[in-house]
Protein backbone atom coordinates (compact mmCIF):
# COMPACT_ATOMS: atom_id res chain seq x y z
CA UNK A 1 0.00 0.00 0.00
CA UNK A 2 1.52 3.21 -1.04
CA UNK A 3 -0.24 7.05 -1.00
CA UNK A 4 2.07 9.79 -2.12
CA UNK A 5 1.84 13.89 -1.85
CA UNK A 6 3.03 17.04 -2.46
CA UNK A 7 4.18 18.67 0.45
CA UNK A 8 3.29 22.18 1.15
CA UNK A 9 4.45 24.93 3.53
CA UNK A 10 0.88 25.41 4.86
CA UNK A 11 0.78 22.38 5.83
CA UNK A 12 4.32 22.64 7.66
CA UNK A 13 2.60 26.08 9.77
CA UNK A 14 -0.45 23.85 10.38
CA UNK A 15 1.22 21.07 11.67
CA UNK A 16 4.20 23.20 13.24
CA UNK A 17 2.26 25.17 15.37
CA UNK A 18 -0.24 22.68 16.68
CA UNK A 19 2.87 20.06 17.89
CA UNK A 20 4.40 23.55 19.29
CA UNK A 21 0.87 24.30 21.51
CA UNK A 22 0.09 20.96 21.49
CA UNK A 23 -1.05 19.97 25.76
CA UNK A 24 -1.76 21.07 28.68
CA UNK A 25 1.21 22.68 30.82
CA UNK A 26 3.52 23.29 27.48
CA UNK A 27 0.17 25.29 25.92
CA UNK A 28 0.44 27.45 29.06
CA UNK A 29 3.88 27.93 29.32
CA UNK A 30 4.61 28.80 25.86
CA UNK A 31 1.67 31.28 25.43
CA UNK A 32 1.90 32.98 28.56
CA UNK A 33 5.97 32.64 29.12
CA UNK A 34 7.05 35.04 26.55
CA UNK A 35 4.61 37.76 27.47
CA UNK A 36 5.26 37.38 31.72
CA UNK A 37 9.36 37.52 30.68
CA UNK A 38 8.74 40.73 29.02
CA UNK A 39 6.76 42.03 31.47
CA UNK A 40 9.40 41.32 34.45
CA UNK A 41 12.08 42.77 32.68
CA UNK A 42 9.77 46.04 31.98
CA UNK A 43 8.50 46.00 35.60
CA UNK A 44 12.03 45.80 36.28
CA UNK A 45 13.49 48.81 34.25
CA UNK A 46 10.70 51.10 35.98
CA UNK A 47 11.71 49.74 39.52
CA UNK A 48 15.02 50.22 38.84
CA UNK A 49 14.90 53.69 37.28
CA UNK A 50 12.46 54.51 40.06
CA UNK A 51 14.34 53.10 43.12
CA UNK A 52 18.44 52.84 42.50
CA UNK A 53 19.79 56.97 42.57
CA UNK A 54 23.42 55.90 41.81
CA UNK A 55 23.86 56.12 38.07
CA UNK A 56 27.07 53.50 37.92
CA UNK A 57 24.76 50.24 39.18
CA UNK A 58 21.45 51.46 37.20
CA UNK A 59 23.39 50.81 33.72
CA UNK A 60 23.89 48.01 34.49
CA UNK A 61 20.52 46.56 36.18
CA UNK A 62 18.52 48.55 33.55
CA UNK A 63 20.90 46.44 30.69
CA UNK A 64 19.77 43.26 32.66
CA UNK A 65 16.17 44.05 32.96
CA UNK A 66 16.52 44.82 28.96
CA UNK A 67 18.42 41.39 28.28
CA UNK A 68 15.05 39.67 30.19
CA UNK A 69 12.89 41.74 28.14
CA UNK A 70 14.48 41.09 25.15
CA UNK A 71 14.44 37.19 26.04
CA UNK A 72 11.32 37.07 26.48
CA UNK A 73 10.27 38.31 23.05
CA UNK A 74 12.78 35.89 21.35
CA UNK A 75 10.83 33.15 23.50
CA UNK A 76 7.24 34.57 22.77
CA UNK A 77 8.69 35.14 18.84
CA UNK A 78 10.66 31.91 18.46
CA UNK A 79 8.16 29.77 16.57
CA UNK A 80 7.49 32.51 13.95
CA UNK A 81 11.35 32.82 13.38
CA UNK A 82 11.59 29.11 12.52
CA UNK A 83 8.77 29.57 10.44
CA UNK A 84 10.35 32.39 8.62
CA UNK A 85 13.36 30.49 8.53
CA UNK A 86 11.29 27.48 6.00
CA UNK A 87 9.55 30.31 4.60
CA UNK A 88 12.80 31.25 3.05
CA UNK A 89 14.11 28.30 1.82
CA UNK A 90 9.64 27.06 0.77
CA UNK A 91 11.31 26.63 -3.03
CA UNK A 92 13.43 24.05 -2.02
CA UNK A 93 11.16 22.42 0.14
CA UNK A 94 7.96 22.80 -1.19
CA UNK A 95 6.37 22.52 -4.45
CA UNK A 96 4.85 20.25 -7.18
CA UNK A 97 7.94 18.61 -8.52
CA UNK A 98 8.90 17.82 -4.95
CA UNK A 99 6.66 14.05 -3.94
CA UNK A 100 6.85 12.63 -0.16
CA UNK A 101 6.38 8.91 -0.57
CA UNK A 102 5.13 6.79 1.71
CA UNK A 103 4.77 2.96 1.67
CA UNK A 104 3.60 0.01 3.91
CA UNK A 105 6.44 -3.02 2.90
CA UNK A 106 6.34 -5.80 5.63
CA UNK A 107 7.17 -4.53 8.91
CA UNK A 108 8.04 -1.07 7.95
CA UNK A 109 7.36 2.15 7.04
CA UNK A 110 9.64 2.95 3.60
CA UNK A 111 9.47 7.47 3.63
CA UNK A 112 10.61 8.98 0.65
CA UNK A 113 10.99 12.78 0.15
CA UNK A 114 12.81 13.83 -2.88
CA UNK A 115 16.35 11.57 -2.70
CA UNK A 116 16.42 11.19 0.79
CA UNK A 117 14.48 7.92 1.76
CA UNK A 118 14.41 6.27 5.33
CA UNK A 119 12.59 2.99 6.47
CA UNK A 120 10.67 3.14 10.28
CA UNK A 121 10.37 0.07 11.51
CA UNK A 122 6.50 -0.23 12.97
CA UNK A 123 7.38 -1.28 15.99
CA UNK A 124 8.68 2.50 16.54
CA UNK A 125 5.46 3.98 15.80
CA UNK A 126 3.83 5.23 19.17
CA UNK A 127 0.51 6.52 17.83
CA UNK A 128 -1.88 7.31 14.53
CA UNK A 129 -3.82 10.00 15.46
CA UNK A 130 -5.96 11.63 12.76
CA UNK A 131 -7.04 15.63 12.04
CA UNK A 132 -8.80 17.50 10.42
CA UNK A 133 -6.67 17.96 7.23
CA UNK A 134 -3.83 15.69 7.88
CA UNK A 135 -3.29 12.43 9.72
CA UNK A 136 0.09 12.32 12.14
CA UNK A 137 2.13 9.34 12.74
CA UNK A 138 4.47 9.76 16.04
CA UNK A 139 7.11 7.55 16.54
CA UNK A 140 8.45 6.44 20.29
CA UNK A 141 11.25 9.15 19.30
CA UNK A 142 9.21 12.09 19.35
CA UNK A 143 9.70 12.40 15.85
CA UNK A 144 6.23 13.24 13.26
CA UNK A 145 5.16 12.10 9.88
CA UNK A 146 2.43 13.51 8.66
CA UNK A 147 0.46 12.73 5.25
CA UNK A 148 -2.64 15.37 4.08
CA UNK A 149 -5.66 14.04 3.06
CA UNK A 150 -5.40 15.61 -0.38
CA UNK A 151 -2.85 13.09 -2.42
CA UNK A 152 -0.93 12.64 -5.26
CA UNK A 153 -2.08 9.69 -5.92
CA UNK A 154 -3.28 6.61 -4.15
CA UNK A 155 -6.05 6.18 -1.72
CA UNK A 156 -6.01 7.73 1.71
CA UNK A 157 -8.67 5.82 3.76
CA UNK A 158 -7.21 2.41 2.26
CA UNK A 159 -3.78 3.31 3.37
CA UNK A 160 -4.78 4.65 6.60
CA UNK A 161 -6.94 0.98 7.33
CA UNK A 162 -3.93 -0.47 5.99
CA UNK A 163 -1.49 0.72 8.72
CA UNK A 164 -4.04 0.54 11.65
CA UNK A 165 -4.38 -2.80 10.55
CA UNK A 166 -0.26 -3.28 10.24
CA UNK A 167 -0.38 -1.50 14.07
CA UNK A 168 -3.40 -3.52 15.44
CA UNK A 169 -2.27 -7.20 16.17
CA UNK A 170 1.14 -5.67 18.57
CA UNK A 171 -1.17 -3.45 20.17
CA UNK A 172 -3.57 -6.23 21.26
CA UNK A 173 -0.54 -8.19 22.04
CA UNK A 174 0.76 -5.50 24.55
CA UNK A 175 -2.67 -5.14 26.23
CA UNK A 176 -2.67 -9.02 26.50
Amino acid sequence: MKVSYHPSFEHFVDNYLATYYAGGVSLLKRTVGGPLVILAGALLIVLVNDRIVSGWLRVPLVLAALAIALYGLSYALGPLFNIFLVWLRRGDLYGKEQLTTLELKGDALDVKQGREQFKLPLKQIQSVQQRRTSTWIITHSDNLIYFPRELASGSYDKFLQALEDKLAPEEEAESS
